[in-house]
């Protein structure tokens, strides 16, 4: 597609802002504006395909978790709850993202069974990192910062997931025997 020049005027904290910016492969303004528009244009296009919302969630948690790597790097530390939050959460918020709104049909009729898979891979997605924590909590929290604050923590967790286990076999020992 052919380029077309547009002016536009920026009050100076906007013109600060942009300029200031740091995009990938975006090093004048006219990139960075390009690159703001592909960014919004993904974003929206994510809503309703869950690889188009992946990619952009990937986009969106690159410069916290790179931060982050930069800085266990340089401080030679390294949190694996960390590592498996920043992993889980590009997924789970594209899943979101790409379910949440199905496009606008008025001959609908299945919304409470959109809700329904939109919960269970929700409630998957939640109770997947629910287990990863355990684990970790389990284990006493290895390669994290600080285990004995986090596993501290974590008792009432770890009890109350106990628990709730208990109860669950308890139930499904007297379902059986029905």
């Amino acid at each position: 597609m052919a380029k077309q020049t547009v002016t536009l005027r920026l009050d100076e904290d906007d013109l600060t802002y942009l300029a200031g910016l740091e995009m990938p492969g975006a090093a004048n303004l006219s990139e960075k504006i390009r690159a703001l528009l592909a960014d919004a244009r993904a974003q929206r296009d994510g809503l309703g395909d869950f690889g188009a919302a992946y990619d952009f969630t990937r986009r969106l948690f690159s410069a916290p978790e790179r931060c982050v790597r930069d800085s266990e790097v340089r401080t030679q530390v390294r949190s694996e709850l960390i590592a498996r939050v920043l992993a889980w959460l590009p997924d789970t918020a594209a899943f979101v993202l790409s379910g949440a709104c199905p496009r606008a049909d008025p001959r609908r009729k299945d919304d409470v069974e959109h809700l329904r898979r939109l919960e269970h891979g929700l409630g998957e997605r939640v109770l997947a990192l629910v287990d990863s924590m355990l684990q970790l909590a389990h284990a006493g929290f290895p390669g994290c910062y600080d285990p004995g604050i986090l596993a501290q923590r974590s008792r009432t967790a770890v009890t109350m997931s106990a628990s709730a286990a208990a109860t669950s076999a308890d139930t499904h020992r007297e379902d059986t025997r029905r």
